[in-house]
Formats: structure tokens, C-alpha cells, sequence
């Protein structure tokens, strides 16, 4: 996506800036130096390249090119953009219509399509209410790391000191990944992931089977109680 004004440096102005630099920290420790991968539609120049002095450590980089390591030195609403480290509360209070309506339809709809009670249980009520918030949230980081492109930027520094950068995950990656095995567990622990509920079909089937099983075995016996009657099977006129 476009943005609406050129950001950044270009290389030739990069040089000029690391000609005047006078700080006992290296210049690479100063700015962040991130290749921007979105200028406006329009600009047809060179690669420009980040020069916020808002890096975060040990990758030197800026929050918005992938240097978010730790939330130190984060703003408060960074965090709330993705919702991946917002609390429950915080979280449901910054809800969008979207985010609402996705809650809605798990913690109303849900139930009712797989044949739970909640009035009848409220542990399963209140875990569909747990289950929705994490569904919220994923969607929220998914659209997050859509939007800011699915790698980052990490700077390296090669073997004579001149920097590189190599292209990693974006940061949040993880955190999503494992919110995702979060939802399944959840399912699971519903009864309403597809896994369990084949293995609930099929403990339904072999509990019939079994039932089918008894009845022919208390037939038989129930039938070898009888006195023997050899002219039980033959064929009678109406």
C-alpha cells in the first residue's frame, strides 16, 4: 500500500549524513537504516531508507521495520493495533464494529450450530466468550502483519564491519502462531473442532455397534433358555 509523501534517505544523502556524524555511537547504532518498502504510487526514484533515531536494541532497527524485540519504549496504542499483548479488557474496550460483530457471532451463533445449551452451562458459555476474544485477536494480528508485509528487515554487519540486512519474519509471527494453537485447543475443549468431533462420531458409532453387539448376545441366551422345539422354524399355512 502507498503511503502519501517520500520518507526516508537515499543512499547519497545517507553517505552526507554519515560524513557529519559526530557521536561517540557508531552510526549504524543511530538510526535505523531500514529500506522502506512503500513510497507513494507516483515516486519512481531510488531505494530510501529509514533514518528514525528510535531504534530499539539489539537489532538497531525501528518499531516500524521490525526492531520490536521487547515493548520497552513502545507507545501505549502500538500494542492495541495488533491486540497481541493487550489484556482481555483492554482489548474488548478498543473493539471495532468488525472486531464486535466477529465476538457476536462466536459467542451467539456458535452455540446454537453445534447443539450446546449455554443457558444450561455456563462454563461452556463463558469458554466460548474466551474463545471468541482469541479469535478477535488473531484476526486483528493477521490484518496488522498483512498490512505492514509478512518480513521485516534485520541488520547484520559483515565481516568488515559494513552493514547488511537480511530479511526475517515479522515479529509477531510467533506470538500469532502460538495464539493459533491457543483457538485449537479452545475448539477442542469445546467439542467443536473437526477432529473432535469425528472422534465423537466415531465413539457414537461403536457405542451402537456395541449396543447391537448386547442385544443379539441377549437374544441368543434369552433363546438358549427355551425348551427346544424343532417345528419353532417351520413354515406355517395362513
Amino acid at each position: 500500500m502507498a503511503v502519501n509523501s517520500v520518507t526516508g534517505k537515499t543512499n547519497e544523502e545517507l553517505e552526507r549524513l554519515r560524513e557529519e556524524h559526530d557521536h561517540p555511537t557508531s552510526f549504524e547504532k543511530c538510526y535505523c537504516l531500514a529500506k522502506i518498502p512503500r513510497q507513494p504510487e507516483d515516486y519512481d526514484g531510488p531505494v530510501r531508507y529509514c533514518v528514525s533515531r528510535k531504534v530499539i536494541h539489539p537489532h538497531w532497527i525501528c518499531k516500524h521495520h521490525g526492531g520490536a524485540g521487547s515493548t520497552e519504549g513502545l507507545d501505549k496504542l502500538a500494542g492495541m493495533k495488533h491486540g497481541m499483548n493487550a489484556s482481555v479488557k483492554h482489548l474488548i474496550e478498543d473493539f471495532s464494529d468488525a472486531d464486535q460483530e466477529l465476538y457476536d457471532w462466536i459467542t451467539q451463533e456458535w452455540p446454537e450450530a453445534y447443539d450446546i445449551d449455554v443457558s444450561e452451562d455456563p462454563q461452556a458459555k463463558y469458554r466460548f466468550h474466551e474463545l471468541a476474544v482469541e479469535m478477535v485477536r488473531n484476526e486483528r494480528a493477521s490484518g496488522y502483519i498483512i498490512r505492514q508485509g509478512e518480513e521485516n528487515s534485520k541488520k547484520v554487519f559483515g565481516p568488515n564491519g559494513e552493514v547488511e540486512y537480511e530479511n526475517v519474519p515479522h515479529y509477531l509471527s510467533d506470538m500469532l502462531q502460538r495464539n493459533r494453537k491457543l483457538v485449537m485447543k479452545m475448539e477442542d475443549n469445546l467439542g467443536i473442532s473437526r477432529k473432535k468431533r469425528l472422534q465423537n462420531e466415531k465413539e457414537a458409532d461403536a457405542t451402537e455397534v456395541m449396543k447391537s453387539f448386547a442385544e443379539v448376545g441377549a437374544s441368543l441366551i434369552t433363546g438358549a433358555d427355551e425348551e427346544y422345539d424343532p417345528g419353532k422354524w417351520d413354515k406355517t399355512d395362513a
